[in-house]
C-alpha cells in the first residue's frame, strides 16, 4: 500500500503529572519540520500544572483530561481519535530528535511492505543530558520472541495504522512491558524495520522501582510469554522457540532477582530456566545456583558482584 505524498502522522502522549517534562515533550513534538502532524495528549486528571501547561498549547494540539484506567487506555483512547496514515505515541517525559518524523515518512515511502519501523534512541537524564544511546540494529521476528527484554525502544518505534485493524490495541490490563508485548504481537504478523537514525529520547528519572514493583514487572513478562505461545495466531516457526525464549525470560528474571538481592527467587528462576534446555547452561544460571549452594558466603559474594556490576546492568 503506497502512502498518500505526505500522510498525516497521528501521535499521542498519555500524560499523568509529568509538568516536570510535559512542556519539553510537547515542544519536541509541535517542533518537527514535518508539516502534517495530528497531536494529542490524553491526561488521566493530573494535579501537578501539567493542566496549565496544556492550556498554554493552545490549538497547537488537542488535550483532553479525565481519569482512566492507565497508561494502555489513555494510549488506546487516543489512538482511536486520531486520524493518521502513520501512528505513534510518546510518553509525557519522552522526546523526539529533530526530523524524527520527517525520517519515518520518507522510511515508510520507501518501504511499502514494511509496517512497524523502529530507530535508535538516547537515553537521558532529568536536565537532557545523554547517557547513552540504544542501538541494536535490525531485528526479526525471532530476535523479538528470544529476547527476555525489548530490542525496540518505544519511544524511536512508529506503526501504520493497518496494524490495529491486524493485530488490536494494547493490552490494557498490562502495566509496565504493554509494548514489548505488542512488538511480539505485530512481527508475529507484520514486516519490520530499524532505520538508522536516532529518532528519540528516553528519559531516565525517578530512582529504581519498588520491590513490589519489579515483581510485578516479573510477573507480567512471564504471563505474556506464556500467553504469546498458546495464540493460534503464532506462525509456527516462532512457536518452535519457546523454550528457548522461556529459557532466557526465566534466567532474565534471575539475573534481575539476584541484581535486587534476592537470592531464595534468583535460585528459584535459574533453576526453572534450566529446565527448558539442560544441556544449554547460561552463565547467569550457573552463577545464582553456585552461589546459592555455597550458603552465607555465597551471599555475602553475590552482595559483592552486585555492587560491583549492578551499574552495568547486571552480570
Amino acid at each position: 500500500m503506497t502512502l498518500p505524498r505526505e500522510p498525516l502522522v497521528s501521535i499521542v502522549t498519555p500524560s499523568f503529572n509529568q509538568g516536570g517534562f510535559i512542556a519539553e515533550t510537547i515542544a519536541s513534538v509541535l517542533g518537527q519540520d514535518y508539516p502534517h502532524v495530528e497531536y494529542l495528549v490524553v491526561d488521566g486528571g493530573s494535579t501537578d500544572g501539567t493542566l496549565d501547561i496544556l492550556r498554554r498549547f493552545g490549538h497547537r494540539l488537542s488535550w483532553s483530561s479525565e481519569p482512566d484506567r492507565g497508561q494502555s487506555d489513555a494510549i488506546n483512547k487516543g489512538w482511536r481519535g486520531t486520524h493518521g496514515e502513520i501512528i505513534a505515541w510518546l510518553n509525557a517525559d519522552d522526546l523526539y530528535r529533530p526530523s524524527a518524523i520527517t525520517k519515518v515518512v520518507a522510511f515508510f515511502q520507501q518501504h511499502p511492505d514494511i509496517d512497524l519501523v523502529y530507530g535508535d534512541c538516547d537515553f537521558i537524564n532529568e536536565g537532557g543530558d545523554v547517557l547513552g544511546r540504544h542501538h541494536k540494529g535490525q531485528a526479526s521476528a525471532a530476535d523479538l520472541v528470544r529476547s527476555p527484554v525489548s530490542l525496540i525502544l518505544q519511544p524511536a518505534a512508529f506503526l501504520r495504522r493497518r496494524v490495529l485493524e491486524s493485530v488490536g490495541y494494547l493490552d490494557e490490563t498490562l502495566q509496565f512491558i504493554m509494548d514489548m508485548e505488542y512488538w511480539l504481537r505485530v512481527a508475529s504478523r507484520h514486516n519490520i524495520s530499524h532505520l538508522p537514525e536516532c529518532l528519540a529520547a528516553f528519559r531516565v528519572h525517578g530512582g529504581s522501582k519498588s520491590g513490589r514493583q519489579s515483581q510485578r514487572f516479573e510477573d507480567e513478562r512471564l504471563r505474556v510469554y506464556e500467553q504469546f505461545f498458546k495464540s493460534p495466531t503464532v506462525p509456527d516457526h516462532l512457536k518452535r522457540l519457546e523454550r528457548e525464549a522461556m529459557r532466557n525470560v526465566y534466567s532474565r528474571a534471575a539475573n534481575d532477582h539476584f541484581l535486587a538481592g534476592d537470592m531464595k527467587q534468583a535460585q528459584h528462576f535459574a533453576a526453572v530456566s534450566w529446565r527448558y534446555l539442560p544441556l544449554r547452561p547460561q552463565r547467569i544460571q550457573l552463577k545464582v545456583l553456585v552461589l546459592g549452594l555455597a550458603g552465607s558466603r555465597g551471599v555475602r559474594l553475590a552482595a559483592w558482584l552486585r555492587n560491583f556490576a549492578g551499574a552495568a546492568g547486571g552480570l
